[in-house]
């Protein structure tokens, strides 16, 4: 790869920062694409807006262009008394489609947006640290012995990785956040760390080094990963088995049509590749990463400074909710996983960038 192929990257900084300017909105408040939003300001929502905001700020290091407390207060406004933070338009606007989508998979726990809220809740909870704030009150909900864990870990459907994945990350995270923030006794919280990673290697496959049950497809599996290395990484315990068959699924994974896919396989190569030293199939890796900057190339609007999550298109669609149009132009949320893409890329050897970006766990 030549100078000229990446040389959009050096201009991130200033342009992604001139994009997010103009999805600013009143009182901490952003958009999440640029002109479809089919929601504005005047209702009460937006909270995932503002949290890919943080992670896009963060990222870049452009702190000094944003109130950041304005922010923080604006996440803080969508927490409950039980300690949940959540955006009611979207539980309100998904509350069909995740019905529908529970009763076929026979998935009680989702009945209601029960995991729709503990997903905005941990995000929520990681932006609030990025911007320098913490919640007021912990998760209530968040099970801390083992016999809990235990139900918690059974209850999730693992022949879908992706989101049984995240639920684990989700689980972990809770448990180190409270520790850390909230005085949760340390020794619970690392028997019960230690419990829920021994389920997890009962999980993993000898054959491909994935997570799962059943027979899911090698990019459900990749997005499962990814999960569950980034919890494995919150907590201090990013070692793993079967590290070279993982890399080999993501070196073989088809190319991918939407910003997650494109992030999660770029997530999991490179810590793959850390965990191996950069001792296999680097040749193989720089031709990936290569091709994936290629990839996010398509995405990026230069004259706008952001990213679509597909191509030509913005997102439409945020847990079940319809919040845009899906025109022809970037997201916040593309925008933040891209962004996040190119840090790791950028700290893989060998390729040669140049970013000024930060590696962050999400």
């Amino acid at each position: 790869m030549n100078a000229m192929d990446v040389k959009w990257l050096s201009s991130l900084p200033e342009a992604v920062g001139g994009f997010l300017k103009k999805m600013r909105g009143p009182a901490g408040y952003f958009k999440y694409s640029l002109s479809g939003d089919i929601y504005g300001p005047d209702v009460f929502w937006g909270l995932g807006n503002t949290v890919f905001a943080a992670k896009i700020i963060r990222t870049l290091d452009i702190q000094a262009g944003f109130d950041l407390r304005e922010m923080a207060v604006f996440i803080k406004k969508f927490q409950k008394p039980d300690g949940n933070i959540y955006d009611p338009l979207v539980i309100k606007k998904s509350a069909l489609v995740n019905f529908i989508n529970a009763i076929s998979r026979a998935d009680t726990a989702n009945i209601f947006g029960r995991q729709v809220i503990r997903a905005e809740t941990r995000q929520a909870f990681r932006a609030l640290s990025l911007l320098g704030a913490k919640p007021d009150v912990p998760c209530r909900e968040v099970p801390a012995d083992t016999e809990k864990i235990k139900k918690y870990l059974q209850g999730l459907d693992w022949t879908k990785p992706w989101a049984a994945g995240s639920h684990f990350n989700h689980l972990l995270f809770f448990l180190k956040y409270h520790r850390d923030n909230f005085g949760l006794n340390p020794a619970a919280v690392d028997e019960a760390i230690d419990f829920a990673l021994k389920y997890l290697i009962s999980l993993q496959s000898s054959q491909d080094g994935f997570w799962y049950r059943g027979s899911p497809t090698l990019q459900e599996k990749i997005n499962g990963a990814m999960k569950i290395i980034l919890a494995l990484k919150l907590v201090d315990r990013p070692a793993f088995r079967y590290a070279e068959k993982i890399l080999d699924g993501c070196i073989e994974a088809a190319s991918n049509r939407q910003a997650c896919d494109n992030l999660n396989v770029v997530v999991v190569l490179k810590y793959t590749n850390d965990l191996l030293e950069g001792r296999y199939r680097q040749a193989q890796i720089k031709d990936f990463c290569q091709q994936r900057l290629q990839v996010y190339a398509k995405h990026y609007y230069p004259e706008l400074g952001g990213f679509s999550f597909f191509l030509g298109k913005a997102n439409y669609n945020y847990y079940g909710a319809r919040i845009t149009r899906g025109l022809n132009e970037p997201d916040i949320h593309a925008t933040a996983l891209f962004l996040w893409g190119i840090s790791l890329l950028s700290r893989i050897g060998g390729l040669g960038l140049e970013t000024r970006t930060a590696e962050l766990l999400p």
